[in-house]
This record gives structure tokens, C-alpha cells and sequence, in this order.
């Protein structure tokens, strides 16, 4: 077994633990047997349920990663499932959206700060910069609030984190859907493509979600 196999087993192994420690239901390399129909047929590294919420977890290096189809599939098929969630976690090498050495989270304060500074580039006609400030006091607030609820955050990728909001009933699922439907305009700009389909408006709902999240964090 290789180094990367070996980290990628060592993951897998630490999530599980995790999870259960979490009052988590944990099936580790779960056997056709131990899937839903429509999961069956792939071969996911861990099915962990609690209550209603599934989740479904998958760790691969990054160079299997690019020759296996079969996971953009599988999370295009468990995306589409209410109450279902799915995870990509990537080992081997260092992993995206790890923060720079010294940096720290936004404080309330800051967020609102953020939030004003978008409001006001957004009525100045800059929608999409208004839109990556708005975003990264939206992201904060999530992140603010999944630690305040005694969570803690191991991976920094947006997805990471609203993944595990939702998942430890930190947001609500509406808001979850609607932070992942606003993503990828995120994503776009910040990489340099256009956003043909963006509109102004996603600003405002996005301000407007993070205030009324915000208001469930406790004022020093």
C-alpha cells in the first residue's frame, strides 16, 4: 500500500471515528446491501445517517480523482435526493482552502462591516464585486456560527463549510440551497469568467439571508 492509499485509508478511518463520536450511524465501505437502490452500483468510502439526514462521503487522492468518473455521477445522483448529502473529501498534497498562516475569522463586527461595503458597491454598479464581499461575510457568518454551536471546522473550501452547517443543523436547509445556488457566481468571478446569467438581485437576497443569520450570533 502506498503513502497516498495509506492517508486516504487514515482519512476515511478518521471520519468515521468522528462521526460517531457525533452520535453519527457509520458504515464504513458500505456493501451493495447496505445501500439505497439508487445508490447502488457505486461505491462510496462511508455511509453515515442521524434521523432524517444521510450523508454520503468519498476520499480520493487527487490523482485517482481525475480519472474517476464515476464521482461526479454519484454526486449529481445523491444531490438530487432530499435529506441527502455527499462529500468529496481529497487527500494527497495540500488541500484547497486551507487559510494563510496568521489569518483569522471575521469578528461580528467585521462582518457587518463587509456586509455594509457590498450594499454600497452594489448601488454603485458593481455587482459582481459586490457580490464577493457579500459572500465572504455570508461564509463568515456560517463559519461564525458553526463554532459558536461548539463545531470545529477542519477544512476551509466554502462547501466544507456550509456542508457541515447544514449537516449539524446550524442553517436551514433553505438557506443551505440557496448559499450552494449562489456559489458557483461566486466561483466564476473570482476565477475571471462571465456570469451571463447573474443578476443584481442575488446580491440583495444574499444580504439579506446573512442579516437575518447574523442576528442569531450574540453580540459582545
Amino acid at each position: 500500500m502506498d503513502a497516498t492509499m495509506t492517508r486516504a485509508k487514515q482519512r476515511i478511518q478518521a471520519l468515521a471515528q468522528d462521526y460517531r463520536r457525533r452520535g453519527y450511524t457509520v458504515v464504513e465501505a458500505p456493501s451493495p446491501g447496505d445501500l439505497p437502490d439508487f445508490l447502488v452500483g457505486y461505491q462510496p468510502d462511508l455511509l453515515i445517517h442521524k434521523g432524517q439526514e444521510a450523508l454520503v462521503v468519498v476520499v480520493r487522492s487527487r490523482a485517482t480523482l481525475a480519472h474517476d468518473p464515476q464521482v461526479r455521477e454519484l454526486a449529481r445522483v445523491v444531490q438530487a435526493r432530499p435529506d441527502w448529502n455527499f462529500e468529496l473529501v481529497v487527500v494527497g498534497g495540500e488541500e484547497p482552502g486551507q487559510a494563510p498562516e496568521g489569518a483569522r475569522p471575521f469578528t461580528r463586527a467585521e462582518i457587518v462591516r463587509g456586509m455594509a461595503e457590498a450594499e454600497r458597491l452594489l448601488e454603485a454598479g458593481f455587482a459582481e464585486v459586490a457580490l464577493l464581499r457579500a459572500w465572504s461575510a455570508s461564509e463568515a457568518t456560517v463559519r461564525l456560527l458553526t463554532e459558536e454551536e461548539g463545531f470545529v471546522l477542519d477544512r476551509f473550501t466554502s462547501h466544507a463549510v456550509l456542508k457541515k452547517a447544514v449537516m449539524h443543523g446550524v442553517m436551514a436547509r433553505e438557506e443551505y440551497h440557496f448559499l450552494t445556488r449562489v456559489l458557483p457566481y461566486r466561483n466564476a468571478i473570482i476565477h475571471g469568467f462571465t456570469t451571463q446569467e447573474f443578476d443584481p438581485k442575488l446580491v440583495e437576497e444574499l444580504l439579506s439571508m446573512t442579516k437575518h443569520m447574523l442576528q442569531a450570533v450574540p453580540t459582545p
